[in-house]
């Protein structure tokens, strides 16, 4: 069981770090995020939250 929380906390520790490195890139340098594949720009604009507040009807525009 000990086992299984270390490892636990060095993934929820991994995802924080990706998530804040995501999140820098995508509203720092946006430039640079928008020249990804649009699959994996997709990815870090979802996992970051940072379309949130944009309904999804406006996107299909």
């Amino acid at each position: 069981m000990e086992k299984f929380l270390e490892m636990f906390i060095e993934l929820m520790l991994v995802l924080l770090v990706f998530w804040m490195a995501a999140n820098f890139w995508m509203r720092f340098l946006p430039s640079l995020a928008t020249q990804l594949p649009l699959p994996i720009y997709e990815f870090l604009y979802a996992f970051t939250g940072a379309g949130e507040g944009i309904s999804q009807d406006s996107l299909a525009d």
